[in-house]
């Protein structure tokens, strides 16, 4: 056998191409199998076996991926974090007016909502296995939330009246709290009330004086004033 018959072999067992999107196929569909078993039986009953199984493979290929179901789920999570927020980024693109920010957010909100339903009950679960995690993405979403609305006070569309990072937190905590009681049983509550209940809050929830420079000018409470109402309508805070 010629030299250059001896080398051949080792030059064709160099890495194809579609290696790594089957590699990508297989982390997939282990994430999807995951959320079914995590919606079905929660994270505490689900174990990497029967993930694995549920996706078609053996044992040994689940920890080529992850290290532990929890890490599985934290992927989950973060993934649907990221989603959300590229949902709010993008609804509020070209918008300029407060309340009409607001109103698309709180629509992307319920709208995650609903179709994360099952992740998000797991994730907000008081005491469960995905505290931690819930913890992460609260303060992921509220430093969006902190970074978005200073860039509304650089273009001068709102008046920094409060810490913005109490306010971001408080945001971020009526609405997680809200969705997740929610998430637990849609018949609670109409998705329509949801929003309109939150919209509503968020814009006019901390009431300023009438004439204040703080908050969004023009925007007024929509339900009429009664005796644990102020008796002039002030103005509302930002929504960004």
């Amino acid at each position: 056998m010629s030299v250059s018959h001896a080398i051949q072999p080792s030059v064709s067992k160099s890495p194809s191409p579609p290696r790594a999107p089957r590699t990508e196929r297989t982390r997939r569909r282990l994430l999807d199998a995951g959320r079914t078993l995590f919606a079905e039986h929660g994270p505490r009953e689900v174990t990497s076996h029967s993930i694995a199984a549920e996706a078609g493979f053996a044992s040994g290929t689940f920890y080529l991926h992850f290290k532990d179901k929890l890490e599985l789920f934290r992927e989950l999570a973060e993934e649907a974090a990221a989603q959300l927020d590229a949902r709010l980024q993008s609804v509020s693109q070209g918008k300029t007016d407060p309340t009409e920010i607001m109103q698309a957010q709180a629509e992307a909100l319920v709208g995650f909502a609903e179709d994360q339903r099952e992740l998000l009950r797991i994730v907000f679960h008081p005491g469960g296995e995905a505290g931690d995690i819930g913890s992460r993405i609260l303060h992921r979403m509220a430093e969006s939330i902190r970074t978005r609305r200073r860039e509304a006070e650089v273009h001068g569309l709102i008046v920094a009246c409060f810490d913005e990072d109490v306010l971001a937190r408080a945001i971020v905590g009526m609405w997680a709290h809200v969705l997740a009681w929610w998430a637990e049983d849609p018949t609670r509550s109409s998705r329509d009330a949801i929003v309109q209940t939150l919209t509503h809050f968020h814009l006019h929830g901390s009431l300023l004086q009438n004439g204040s420079p703080c908050g969004v000018p023009g925007a007024l409470p929509t339900q009429a004033n009664t005796p644990n109402t102020p008796t002039s309508p002030p103005e509302g805070d930002s929504p960004r």
